[in-house]
């Protein structure tokens, strides 16, 4: 199934996200997102597919369930449980003991949006909270030197990711499996792969935090282009050279959507709107990738290819530097009227925000909204 995967560069080129040159629009399906309302409270089967994964970031996952050899599910009761933290592009599993990294492209349209997915190696959990050495017996190497863990977890994850190059997995929505499941176990989500395994999970939601702040939805967010207006580093010192472009560097977040190719019978992908994503134009290349607006109004990215024209050394630079500080990153968003004041009344075209962007890696980033372009 993978060969199916295998597209021409002009399909590929087709499929990045347009929103990486900061200002088209014509890539977005506006009716998904404003005539659609994702209850988060209540999944079902026909929450919209683009808003699935940022669901699932919301919650924290714990396996239940694993398909067997004949395709039936079976209950699991793991000591200590495996754990599963959802990102774009990087699934996390804990065990308490040990963490397993899985990463994936999530590029591509339906039905393979999660593809190329595999296991990287073994490290220590930061959060031990059980003694690992009465879990695990004795550790032991493959031929090219990788530790090999004989637990009921990794040989989970091993059978479900490591012996395939290149697995393709999808999200969905499913039914309680036990009748266990009550309102602390509020989600349920499947992730099947193309190699016919299923792993079931129960979710409870992430703690939330009273935010700062206007509420921010993905309406509000994809609804403009943002305007980079000031940049600071970890001690607060402007970082002046970021506002000092030829052209202003633009950033816009938007659903995406593939309208389709000769090649679609041969490649199975299906047109329509497949996954949401955000785009940084610096006036020459840009950086992108796929976003979740998440629990307590925090950022998750991943990353999309992109062009690599050579711009000259000082644009490559700041390029370059956007490009780690924006892409595999979180960061925590506050949205609030530029003159601080609430204008209720105001028609929210007229509205004027200052979007604060303050990453992990310690950076703040201030945008401000500006209409979109319209092609």
């Amino acid at each position: 199934m993978s060969n199916n995967l295998r597209m021409p560069l002009a399909i590929i080129s087709a499929l990045l996200p347009l929103a990486l040159l900061g200002c088209q629009t014509n890539s977005l399906n506006h009716s998904a997102q404003t005539n659609t309302v994702i209850d988060d409270k209540n999944w079902s089967a026909t929450t919209l597919e683009s808003r699935l994964f940022q669901t699932a970031t919301k919650y924290d996952w714990q396996l239940t369930h694993v398909s067997d050899d004949k395709g039936s599910l079976i209950r699991l009761d793991l000591q200590p449980p495996l754990t599963m933290d959802v990102r774009p592009d990087l699934l996390t599993f804990d065990d308490g003991c040990y963490r397993y990294l899985v990463s994936f492209n999530m590029w591509l349209p339906l039905p393979y949006p999660y593809t190329d997915a595999s296991l990287q190696d073994t490290a220590k959990s930061p959060i031990t909270a059980a003694d690992c050495t009465t879990i695990y017996q004795a550790t032991t190497q493959d031929w090219r030197g990788n530790t090999l863990i004989p637990s009921d977890t990794a040989h989970i994850l091993n059978t479900t990711f490591g012996p395939y190059a290149g697995t393709h997995f999808t999200f969905a929505p499913a039914l309680p499996q036990s009748v266990r499941a009550t309102k602390t176990l509020e989600k349920q989500l499947a992730l099947k792969t193309d190699k016919d395994k299923t792993l079931i999970f129960s979710g409870t939601p992430k703690p939330e935090h009273p935010i700062t702040g206007i509420p921010l939805t993905n309406e509000l967010l994809e609804g403009y282009r943002w305007q980079l207006l000031q940049v600071t580093d970890q001690t607060g010192a402007v970082m002046s050279e970021f506002t000092q472009t030829e052209k202003p560097i633009t950033l816009s977040y938007g659903l995406n959507n593939y309208s389709g190719d000769e090649n679609d019978e041969k490649n199975g992908f299906q047109s329509g709107v497949y996954g949401q994503s955000f785009g940084i134009s610096v006036g020459c290349n840009g950086v992108g990738g796929a976003y979740a607006l998440s629990f307590n109004q925090s950022l998750l990215t991943g990353s999309f290819p992109s062009t690599m024209m050579s711009c000259g050394d000082s644009l490559d630079d700041i390029e370059s530097r956007l490009g780690r500080m924006m892409t595999h990153s979180k960061s925590r968003l506050i949205l609030m009227h530029a003159d601080n004041k609430a204008k209720a009344t105001i028609e929210q075209s007229e509205q004027n925000y200052l979007l604060t962007q303050t990453l992990d890696s310690g950076e703040t980033l201030v945008w401000k909204n500006k209409p979109k372009k319209m092609l």
